[in-house]
């Protein structure tokens, strides 16, 4: 028992460190391959934090890998920011600042740029070998996948595997009939389900059922279709869109609603790869290219230092002409950084919570499709 508890956690911890290697390094490489094609000169290429462990040189760049594997960076030569008042000497043709203000922007974008990518691939890739996931709910069986603890299904003794035959005395064949059955309920209702070769008939009360919210409280097992190269492209393309759309929108109604967003920390992170390596390899595959697009979309936000408070910044300089002061960056960044760590002790603090309040949840589904509860 020991031993299975400590191979689970070895498998979790390598499984960190194989997740997040991939989404450093591509990050770090977009901002390296952006530095190449401007003309600044990068001085050290690193994987990981502290002490070096291995290095080569090879031109003027310095690659290394580094003792605590996780984060990384690239150094470009030069400084970011040149104030001409301060009296500073101009900066060399190959230095960061040296270069027009949208070269320096691409270069700070670049990394989440190349988040988008991974995660594209992937998603594109896990497409095309697994096959699309059906979106139209006339499409999908009425199998139930989850069952929603509290709700009117677990109540009346729905489990996952179970297929809905009639709702309200309706025959159901496909899941568009649920959805199109739930809409016309006002009153008790009669819903039938086959289990192996039984059929449960069971009368579901009104007032439970409103109280739900009009949710019986199940999701549909996926399904899925054979992909072409060119369609499991698109599913690709889409997967990145869907999940942006969706971080972004969530954030927008947590503030609309005056309610603060419901962030993942370092501990959810790793909490979440932790369910994803112990599912399937499939689920950890794809939660490597979400969380691959999740860095590169936090990268964007316009915090300063992050990168895209960087990009504003670069913006800034190039609708106004002038670069801002070193005093204005500084403070800028120190602000920043005082709100990254809040964010982060937020997120964690919510994390623990989560863990706490189920300890069993299960791993998020491997994509998303027509799987809102119902």
């Amino acid at each position: 028992m020991l031993e299975s508890k400590i191979f689970s956690y070895l498998l979790s911890a390598v499984a960190v460190l194989v997740a997040l290697s991939p989404i450093i390094l591509i990050h770090e490489f977009g901002h390296f391959i952006v530095c190449r094609l401007t003309g600044i000169r990068v001085k050290e290429f690193s994987f990981g934090l502290g002490k070096v462990l291995w290095y080569k040189k090879k031109g003027r760049t310095k690659y290394c890998i580094r003792a605590v594997p996780f984060g990384g960076f690239v150094n470009p030569a030069g400084e970011m920011f040149v104030d001409a008042k301060e009296g500073k000497r101009a900066p060399k043709n190959y230095e960061f600042a040296s270069k027009k203000w949208w070269q320096k922007f691409f270069m700070v974008v670049s990394g989440a740029f190349m988040n988008y990518v991974l995660a594209f691939v992937i998603f594109t890739a896990l497409a095309f070998a697994t096959g699309q996931l059906v979106q139209d709910p006339a499409k999908m069986p009425a199998a139930v996948d989850t069952v929603v603890s509290g709700m009117s299904a677990e109540k009346y003794g729905v489990k996952p595997g179970d297929v809905i035959v009639s709702l309200n005395d309706a025959q159901v064949r496909t899941w568009q009939d649920i959805l199109d059955g739930v809409k016309k309920i006002n009153g008790d209702f009669n819903l039938s389900y086959r289990r192996g070769d039984e059929i449960i008939n069971v009368k579901v009360a009104y007032a439970g059922f409103k109280a739900s919210g009009n949710l019986i409280g199940i999701s549909p097992k996926a399904v899925y279709q054979r992909a072409t190269i060119f369609s499991a492209i698109g599913d690709g393309a889409y997967q990145c869109w869907h999940w942006t759309a969706f971080s972004l929108s969530s954030i927008y109604k947590s503030f609309a609603a005056r309610k603060a967003p419901d962030l993942a920390g370092p501990v959810g992170i790793v909490n979440v790869i932790h369910k994803a390596v112990h599912t399937s390899v499939l689920d950890y595959i794809w939660l490597i290219g979400l969380l691959s697009l999740a860095v590169g979309l936090f990268n964007l936000f316009p915090i300063p230092v992050l990168d895209g408070g960087y990009a504003l910044m670069f913006l800034w300089e190039g609708v106004s002409g002038k670069a801002p002061s070193e005093k204005f960056v500084q403070k800028s960044l120190n602000a920043g950084l005082v709100l990254l760590i809040l964010l982060v002790l937020y997120a964690t603090f919510g994390d623990v919570k989560r863990i706490i309040k189920s300890p069993a949840a299960p791993a998020a589904a491997q994509q998303p499709a027509a799987q809102d509860k119902k």
